[in-house]
């Protein structure tokens, strides 16, 4: 017997969402592709295409795709700077160190998050095909509500797609991507969603 595996497309972006009692929608940057470039001064460890880097003040969030620009080329006081993807839309502040991993500082930000819209990069632009949505954890079961058709779900009237902790949904389409709302199912519940775009 044959086991058939669907392609959802390539993954590229990756949000992780906690909504509280607060309706959150997805940016732009989840279902269409973008990336940035951040300077860095002070690099004392070495940054690698597929780390994700932190604000430690800031909070700001991006995934790596390459680095350029190096000018020692040790690893010690290292200057260059970041293409990033999946940023999470806070603003990184100048200066701030920036972590990797176990909240390692590694470097310090040298300037402001530059939008790369106006080069060419491979999927630039490109749409989302789908999304997968999961339920990561939640502090009871409940997990959260869930909107793909522009309505917003709602905690006293219980509307929206229930989705307990561990559970999962692809989205299939632009539009479901882009109507996606959540809230959680309950006041307090504290639920982690993660959401990975497919190009």
């Amino acid at each position: 017997m044959a086991v058939m595996f669907e392609d959802l497309g390539i993954p590229l972006t990756q949000r992780k969402i906690v909504p509280g009692d607060t309706i959150t929608s997805l940016n732009r940057d989840i279902w269409q592709y973008r990336r940035w470039k951040l300077n860095f001064i002070d690099g004392d460890a070495a940054i690698v295409a597929g780390d994700w880097i932190v604000g430690a003040t800031s909070g700001a969030v991006a995934k790596v795709v390459e680095i350029g620009g190096l000018t020692v080329g040790s690893w010690t006081n290292e200057t260059g700077y970041l293409i990033v993807d999946s940023w999470n839309g806070t603003a990184f502040t100048d200066t701030e160190e920036l972590k990797v991993a176990a909240n390692a500082l590694i470097a310090n930000v040298s300037g402001i998050l530059v939008s790369l819209e106006e080069t060419g990069y491979p999927y630039k632009a490109a749409m989302a095909k789908s999304a997968l949505v999961v339920v990561h954890d939640a502090t009871s079961t409940h997990g959260v509500l869930v909107g793909i058709n522009g309505g917003k779900p709602d905690q006293t009237a219980l509307i929206g797609i229930p989705m307990m902790a561990g559970s999962s949904i692809v989205l299939r389409n632009i539009e479901a991507i882009r109507n996606f709302k959540c809230v959680d199912y309950v006041t307090a519940d504290a639920s982690v969603v993660q959401i990975t775009g497919f190009f």
